[in-house]
C-alpha cells in the first residue's frame, strides 16, 4: 500500500565529552549518545532502545534500575554501542543535568499522570527535543499547555506518540485527507491483552482510563463522560466481535483542534478475553481505584498476579479507526504486538528529528506535526502492517 523509503544514515553529533558507564562497578569512558530513552530498560522503553540501536543510531539507555539496563545494552551489543546512564527522574535536577548532554530525548517512563508533565517541563527547561508516550488525557493536555515555553526554549516536542494516542492519531489523519478535510466524525476502537503486556505502568494506566468521568467530542463539543460507559461492537479481523467501552485517553482532545471535525471524536477500548472488562469494571464499582493512591497500591497487586489473567489472552493488541464524512467511511486498522506498536513509533518520531524532518518548534500532538504518508510507510517498513478495510 505505502511505499517504502529508502533513507541515508544521518550525521552523527559533534559534541563530544566524558561519559560514565556503569557495568557492575565498571567505568568506561565514552562519547555523548544522540538519543536518550528514558525509562529504556522498561517493557515499552527498551522496544525504543533496540529499535534505534539496529537503525544505526547512538542511543542510551536512561534508567534508575542499572543492573536491568546493563543487560539490556549488553543484549545489544552486536548491533551498536549501547551506553547505561543512572538517572532518578523524579529529582528535577539531576534530570536536568542528564539530559542537556543529549539532542532528543524519549520519555517512556509511566504512568503519565503522574510523570509526564513534570518530565516534559524538565526536558523544556534543559533545552532539549522530546518525544513522549503520553497515554493519559489530563497529562496530554497539560503537556500541550507548555508549548509557549517550548518555543521560547526552541525547543521540539511531540507529545502522545505510541500506539494509541500515535498510530490512531496518524490514521485519523490519513482518513481526513482522503475524505477531502471537514469530516463529520472520528471513531477510535483498541483492545488489548493481559497476555501481551507485562509492565505496571500500563496496569495503571488501564485503570486510570476506566476510571470517573473522562473526555469525549459530542455534538462538536468537548464534554465528561463516564469511563466504562456506552459499549458498542466493532470488528477486527482475524479477532473477531468486540465490545468496547469508553475509556480516557487523548485522541478526542487533541484531533478537533487540530482537524475540522464537526460532530464528534470518540475512543472506546478494552480487553480480550470479555471477562477481564468485566473484573475490572467489578473492581473500579467497588472504589478500589477511587484515588489515585488507590489506584496505584491496587495496580501492585495486579501486576503481581498479572499470570492469572494472561489466561484465555492472545498475544496481540490492536487500534482501528474509522473516519466518516456524509455517509462514507474509511477504515484502517493496526494489528501486533503492544510493545511493537507503542516503541515503533516513538522510534519513528526521534528519527525524524534528528534528520530534521521535523522542525517546527513548540510541543504538539502527532496529528498536528507529521506527515502520515511518511510516517505510515516508515511504519510499514519495519513490518508494522497497516491495513484499510
Amino acid at each position: 500500500m505505502f511505499k517504502i523509503l529508502r533513507k541515508k544514515r544521518p550525521a552523527m553529533s559533534n559534541h563530544i565529552f566524558e561519559k560514565t558507564y556503569v557495568s557492575f562497578g565498571i567505568f568506561i569512558l565514552g562519547k555523548v549518545s544522540l538519543i536518550l530513552v528514558l525509562g529504556g530498560a522498561g517493557d515499552m522503553g527498551s522496544g525504543v532502545v533496540e529499535e534505534l540501536c539496529m537503525r544505526g543510531l547512538r542511543v542510551d539507555i536512561g534508567d534508575i534500575n542499572i543492573e536491568k539496563a546493563v543487560k539490556l545494552s549488553e543484549f545489544l551489543r552486536n548491533y551498536g554501542e549501547v551506553g547505561v546512564v543512572k538517572v532518578n527522574v523524579a529529582s528535577r535536577d539531576e534530570l536536568i543535568e542528564v539530559v542537556k548532554k543529549y539532542d532528543v530525548v524519549v520519555n517512556t517512563v509511566g504512568p503519565f499522570y503522574k510523570y509526564g508533565y513534570s518530565i516534559a517541563s524538565t526536558l523544556i527547561e534543559a533545552g532539549v527535543n522530546f518525544i513522549d508516550i503520553c497515554d493519559d488525557y489530563d497529562a496530554c493536555e497539560n503537556i500541550l499547555s507548555l508549548s509557549g515555553k517550548a518555543v521560547e526554549s526552541n525547543v521540539t516536542g511531540i507529545t502522545g506518540l505510541g500506539w494509541t494516542p500515535g498510530i490512531s492519531n496518524i490514521l485519523a489523519k490519513k482518513g481526513f485527507e482522503e475524505l477531502g478535510g471537514d469530516v463529520n466524525a472520528v471513531d477510535i476502537w483498541w483492545f488489548g491483552s493481559a497476555a501481551d503486556s507485562k509492565g505496571l505502568a500500563v496496569v495503571m494506566h488501564l485503570f486510570y482510563a476506566l476510571t470517573g468521568e473522562v473526555p469525549m467530542y459530542l455534538n462538536g463539543r468537548f464534554i465528561k463522560v463516564k469511563a466504562g460507559s456506552s459499549p458498542e461492537y466493532v470488528e477486527f479481523p482475524g479477532i473477531g466481535r468486540l465490545k468496547l467501552y469508553f475509556t480516557g485517553h487523548p485522541e478526542p482532545i487533541t484531533l478537533p483542534r487540530n482537524m475540522k471535525i464537526n460532530e464528534r471524536v470518540t475512543i472506546r477500548g478494552g480487553l480480550i478475553p470479555e471477562w477481564q472488562n468485566i473484573l475490572a469494571k467489578f473492581f473500579i464499582k467497588i472504589r478500589l481505584t477511587s484515588t489515585v493512591d488507590r489506584l496505584e497500591r491496587f495496580s501492585r497487586f495486579i501486576h503481581k498476579i498479572e499470570d492469572v489473567f494472561r489466561s484465555g489472552g492472545k498475544q496481540v493488541s490492536g487500534v482501528r479507526v474509522d473516519v466518516i464524512k456524509d455517509g462514507e467511511k474509511v477504515s484502517y486498522v493496526v494489528m501486533d504486538r503492544m510493545r511493537k506498536l507503542t516503541s515503533i513509533p516513538a522510534s519513528i518520531g526521534a528519527e525524524m528529528i534528528v534528520r530534521e524532518k521535523i522542525k517546527a518548534v513548540g510541543v504538539h500532538p502527532p496529528e498536528k506535526i507529521i506527515d502520515p504518508n511518511e510516517f505510515l510507510q516508515e511504519l510499514q517498513s519495519r513490518k508494522i502492517n497497516v491495513t484499510r478495510l
